[in-house]
């Protein structure tokens, strides 16, 4: 098997012979070749193909060469061009070059070193998504680092938000309020392919039926009274990018069938019209509803519930996460620093109350208590009394406390990167990336900490 035979190329030029010739040894050389005789056919192939390479005669009868570079530019933005010419000349090499082409090769075409120059232009290219897998790797790991926690469920959360956010396909999120749906889809936007096109979070249980209908595919002109010019809808206007129907089981009935439509189809009808206008979005819905249970009872359409829930993603409740509270007060307390930037600390006793408490309204309730925290704490520490009511007066079993009671920012982060340290018996490298910091930063914690009294490499050579 040849070590090119996954190498695509579009070979074009209109002089018959030439054309043959190359292929003949293109395909000798395991490369797969597709011909086009003309500039016109070439730029309908590039519309419809897949091509590592652009081989292009310059001076073609009804499309040049450049012209063909330049679709191929944007149709196949990674591909390389390679021009050739029988009018070779210093000025026609010089401009080729400066559009963009790898490089320029005149007239008779020494194919020994056509095929040195297809080998460097692959390695560029290969170079180039090298590069773009790389970015995209470190985008994701910086990116779900944004769901804060460490507890069992919420790793393995992070790993299917890393993994489903290259898929193209539509994502189901479900979990009670306050738990971070709407996070996790903008996670799953920010990482995606689409990230560079808008992101559209749409309430469904904000708008009536007529409201909606309006708002999602727009109208034509004088479609009813008072619609004096075209209006587009908010799908149309987010066309190639990603839309979240947040509480998508408020969606009324009637609204669930024209949605289902457009997932099927992928086309829209603009209120008061007749032309169907195609549109490219990837879509994503989150619930705290239990979907299945209304399919089962007629409230929401089955065949639209199969569509929406291609993948899902369910986020556990807080209560079940209870190892991650600290994490998550000191994520909010760097969030909502107090006035004048000092770090604000919590007293065990606190922190213990906030982990024996249940949160019905999840991480969205922990995070408003911390942050109208400097309002009632001041510059003192945060105490059981400046809790909500119901935390005040709150009463349960007692929980075992953390055997070294965290009381402030930095000791609670301490604490996390020598649970982290631990896991990995003290290899810097692997808990800095677990962490989501480069190992500089993670040695000037250290560093920091043993200038504080409380040597790491120490205590775990000690354990």
């Amino acid at each position: 098997m040849s070590e090119h035979n996954y190498i695509q190329i579009l070979l074009i030029d209109d002089e018959v012979i030439n054309l043959q010739n190359i292929n003949h040894f293109l395909t000798q050389q395991g490369y797969i070749v597709e011909t086009a005789a003309s500039g016109s056919e070439a730029i309908v192939k590039l519309s419809h193909g897949s091509f590592d390479l652009v081989i292009t005669d310059l001076k073609m009868g009804d499309i040049d060469g450049l012209q063909v570079m330049k679709a191929a530019k944007e149709l196949l933005p990674d591909a390389e061009i390679i021009i050739i010419t029988g009018y070779a000349t210093v000025d026609s090499a010089v401009d080729a070059m400066s559009q963009g082409a790898f490089y320029y090769l005149p007239k008779p075409i020494n194919l020994k070193e056509l095929n040195i120059f297809i080998k460097k232009a692959m390695e560029k290219t290969l170079l180039k998504r090298e590069i773009s897998r790389l970015q995209q790797k470190i985008k994701a790991k910086k990116g779900v680092t944004q769901f804060v926690g460490q507890n069992a469920s919420i790793l393995k959360l992070k790993d299917s938000i890393a993994q489903f956010a290259q898929l193209d396909c539509n994502v189901l999120i479900t979990g009670e309020t306050g738990t971070g749906k709407e996070l996790v889809a903008r996670t799953i936007y920010e990482l995606s392919p689409r990230s560079n096109n808008r992101f559209l979070p749409i309430n469904c249980g904000a708008m009536t039926e007529e409201l909606m209908l309006n708002e999602l595919f727009g109208h034509e002109k004088e479609a009813f009274t008072g619609a004096a010019k075209l209006s587009k809808g908010l799908l149309e206007s987010a066309e190639g990018g990603v839309v979240l129907f947040d509480e998508i089981g408020e969606m009324p009935l009637p609204m669930q069938v024209k949605l289902l439509r457009v997932l099927q189809e992928k086309k829209i009808i603009r209120v008061g019209g007749t032309q169907e206008i195609p549109i490219d979005l990837r879509i994503l819905a989150s619930t705290h509803r239990n979907l299945e249970e209304m399919t089962e009872k007629g409230n929401f359409r089955q065949d639209l519930y199969y569509r929406i829930n291609v993948v899902s993603l369910h986020i556990p409740p807080l209560r079940e996460r209870k190892d991650d509270i600290p994490l998550l007060v000191n994520h909010f307390l760097a969030k909502y620093p107090a006035s004048g930037g000092s770090i604000r600390s919590i007293s065990p006793e606190t922190l213990s109350r906030l982990q024996e408490y249940d949160f019905p309204g999840n991480a969205r309730e922990l995070e408003n208590i911390i942050e109208r925290s400097p309002a009632l704490c001041g510059d003192s520490d945060m105490q059981i009394h400046h809790l909500p009511q119901e935390l005040c007066s709150f009463k349960s079993a007692p929980v075992p406390s953390s055997p070294t009671p965290i009381q402030s920012l930095e000791d609670n982060e301490r604490e996390y990167i020598l649970s982290v340290l631990k896991s990995v018996n003290g290899n810097k490298t692997q808990a800095a990336k677990i962490i989501g910091i480069d190992r500089v930063s993670l040695w000037r914690k250290i560093k920091r900490y043993k200038n504080n009294g409380f040597d790491i490499d120490e205590y775990l050579q000690k354990k």
